[in-house]
């Protein structure tokens, strides 16, 4: 049955016992079948040779009528020109690595500041297995399979982030018309996350120093900056020269690295410009802590187990240093909103309405307060201190 397809003409359509279609009189071979659930995907259909084919777009309303409108276009102008859309797909698109390369750059770019976190889980663990496979082929137990596997090397965090990472690459490729469902529909994280509470106590602080003074740059300097500030190891790592303010004693994190959107001053302890001093700059190079001078430092796993070994302890991790500071701050009475500034957190006594009116910076608080501890880190270092 033909319609002229709107998006009040799209949205009366109602499911019924039976899956059927409606044909748009604006657009020649666009149509939408209404699945008994409700779902509504769009599909153009043309002849290529004698075989009259069908070729799924994507589904309404993530998928505009206006979107459904040009894609189909799109696919009968390939037809004039005497292609098959369906095998050009194939041969281009429809590819694992060609599908999360564009992923990445069409979605995951433009929409999430932590994307080179989700480019490298999906290279790494749905890429290298599938790279040349057809992504509509990808089965159900191909995914567990890889998730059993981070599991089974005792990565079970990890393997919550491959389920997160591929269904979003999947609700991307039916939304674009790539495929038709996803092969993770219902599936549930494989492990339960509990909130990490370790914090590392005096004693254990001076064997990480300790170890830090026995390595080399870049994490010589870095493991300590990051007790030193409270700041999250990939603020950290992407630390620019042209962020530094060594005259004013401050690192501006811009909005676009910080986790919360939002710009962040953190003042410098003398202890912590102690370490940055020990930094070596590089011409032509912005990054403070980079091995190759083209990007940020990287290897964190294999400098963590060398600090691990070094201080007999290794059920630590890089974020407990950011919970080890808050603690040693507040052991040194700082109040709980100055600590909550430096980490930049939009919670407790300065979230909600709140933030709005209170547009104090508490900056002179937070160098105090970041002082304080830079002088008991500094004692600690040198085998002082409690």
């Amino acid at each position: 049955m033909r319609i002229a397809f709107t998006d009040k003409a799209l949205s009366a359509l109602k499911p019924k016992a039976d899956r059927y279609e409606m044909q748009d009189t604006y657009c020649l071979g666009l149509a939408v079948r209404v699945t008994p659930e409700g779902r509504k995907t769009f599909n153009v259909k043309y002849r290529y040779g004698l075989a009259q084919k069908r070729m799924s777009l994507g589904v309404y309303p993530r998928m505009s009528l206006a979107d459904a409108r040009v894609k189909a276009m799109e696919v009968m102008r390939h037809v004039d020109e005497g292609t098959d859309p369906a095998k050009r797909r194939q041969q281009t698109d429809l590819r694992v690595d060609a599908v999360v390369a564009e992923f990445i750059t069409r979605y995951a770019k433009p929409r999430n500041r932590k994307w080179m976190e989700s480019e490298r889980i999906l290279l790494r663990e749905f890429v290298a297995v599938f790279g040349k496979k057809d992504i509509r082929e990808v089965t159900r137990q191909d995914v567990i399979e890889i998730m059993d596997g981070a599991i089974e090397r005792g990565a079970h965090y990890q393997a919550n982030r491959i389920l997160s990472n591929v269904r979003k690459l999947y609700n991307w490729t039916i939304e674009r018309g790539i495929v038709e469902r996803s092969p993770v529909v219902g599936l549930k994280a494989p492990t339960k996350e509990v909130a990490r509470e370790r914090m590392l106590d005096d004693i254990e602080i001076k064997a990480v120093l300790r170890a830090c003074l026995n390595d080399t740059y870049p994490f010589r300097q870095f493991v300590p900056l990051l007790l030193a500030t409270g700041q999250r190891r990939g603020e950290m790592a992407n630390m620019r020269w042209s962020e530094l303010d060594l005259a004013k004693k401050t690192w501006r994190i811009p909005s676009e690295r910080s986790k919360n959107g939002k710009a962040h001053v953190v003042p410098l302890s003398a202890y912590a410009l102690d370490l940055i001093a020990e930094v070596p700059r590089f011409l032509d190079c912005d990054y403070v802590f980079t091995t190759t001078r083209r990007s940020p430092v990287s290897g964190f796993s294999k400098a963590l187990r060398r600090l691990w070994l070094a201080t007999g302890s290794d059920d630590w991790r890089y974020h407990d240093l950011r919970r080890t500071a808050a603690s040693g701050m507040a052991s040194l009475e700082v109040d709980p909103h100055v600590i909550e500034k430096i980490l930049n957190h939009m919670t407790g006594k300065i979230a909600g309405i709140a933030r709005v009116y209170n547009v104090y910076n508490y900056l002179k608080e937070a160098r105090e307060a970041l002082e304080c501890w830079g002088t008991v880190l500094g004692d600690m270092a040198r085998g002082e201190g409690s």
